[in-house]
């Protein structure tokens, strides 16, 4: 009995030292100058993030999670700071770090890891505009690896300073290698969107539902100019843009004559979107619609809608005039073009 207790022993002691297989993966990291804490760990890519508490004891913690491809998973610390880990099928990764200079940390255990290693390496004294020039070359000498993905994602997808010509070339590069990714694909989706709102493009017509359930045409109307305003009641700012846009409407009298105001909402609960508008006393200058379908609604695909409170103005011809979601910037761009 000693003997089989020895040898079942010896197994799993060999087991634990050939480190994780199939689809788990091994985190072992360490601090050279923090003994206790605790930090979270989340995957970046999961659909569902959940975020895991990691306790930190000796310096040292372990994390064992499992995923089916390369993924990076964020390590957050209390103070908000977030680092990335790649980690894939079958790896043992290790981490060191010190905690009184969280920019700077090693992560070895697989070929991504040491690509973003000398990434931070390379631009840790260089400026945000220096980082963001390294980011690209890193993505174009990389296009295979996920390590491109994320500073494609981090650098540039979420990156408002960077225009849309420069989104389509790099995307172009990343598509070349993940042509079934379905962040890239989404990217791909709101660019092609952005392309038919761009201004001086012809805005197609669409079906809009009234409070009766009625469907009428977007392009009924033949006034000078058509301001289409999009919000929802479940956007934390959705109904203030719209008291906004009434307040302008109304302080500036450009509610009428040749302006036309048509305000879809995305309220997947029309009785919702009955309750904001029930009180509103200038209904005569704003025309109301809901078809119950949020973004999934047939009109908000045709105007390549992916995000509100959104507006749009467009001339007699349905051409774009402006398109945004700044109140103060529409209400310039109204009193230029009406007055």
């Amino acid at each position: 009995m000693k003997m089989k207790v020895l040898i079942g022993g010896a197994i799993m002691t060999l087991l634990a030292a050939c480190g994780p297989g199939g689809n788990s993966f091994r985190i072992r990291g360490s601090f050279r100058d923090m003994q206790a804490g605790e930090l979270y760990i989340y995957n970046l890519s999961g659909d569902n993030a959940r975020l895991d508490t990691l306790t930190i004891q000796g310096g040292k913690f372990r994390y064992r999670g499992e995923t089916d491809e390369v993924t990076p998973f964020m390590l957050v610390f209390p103070n908000g700071v977030e680092q990335v880990i790649f980690a894939g099928p079958g790896d043992d990764i290790e981490y060191e770090a010190t905690a009184n200079d969280l920019k700077n940390y090693v992560v070895s255990g697989s070929e991504e890891n040491e690509l973003m290693n000398r990434f931070r390496e390379e631009t840790y004294t260089k400026n945000p505009s220096l980082t963001t020039n390294t980011a690209r070359t890193y993505i174009k000498d990389n296009p295979v690896s996920p390590v491109a993905l994320y500073l494609f994602d981090q650098y540039f997808a979420q990156n408002e300073e960077v225009g849309n010509a420069e989104l389509k070339e790099l995307l172009k590069v990343l598509k070349a290698k993940h042509p079934h990714h379905h962040a890239l694909l989404d990217i791909e989706s709101k660019l092609a969107n952005a392309d038919r709102r761009e201004v001086g493009k012809k805005l197609p017509d669409a079906p809009l539902t009234r409070k009766d359930r009625k469907t009428v045409k977007l392009w009924q109307s033949t006034k000078d100019y058509n301001l289409i305003a999009f919000w929802a009641t479940w956007m934390p700012n959705g109904t203030d843009f719209l008291w906004r846009l009434r307040n302008t409407l109304r302080d500036n009298q450009l509610d009428g004559g040749k302006l036309r105001v048509v305000a879809v909402s995305l309220d997947v609960e029309p009785f919702r979107w009955e309750d904001a508008i029930r009180p509103d006393t200038t209904l005569t200058t704003i025309e109301h619609y809901c078809d119950g379908q949020g973004f999934e609604s047939k009109a908000i695909k045709l105007l390549g809608i992916n995000t509100v409170p959104y507006y749009i103005l467009t001339d007699r011809k349905h051409q774009v005039v402006d398109c945004g979601d700044n109140v103060d910037k529409l209400t310039e761009m109204l009193k230029k073009h009406i007055r």
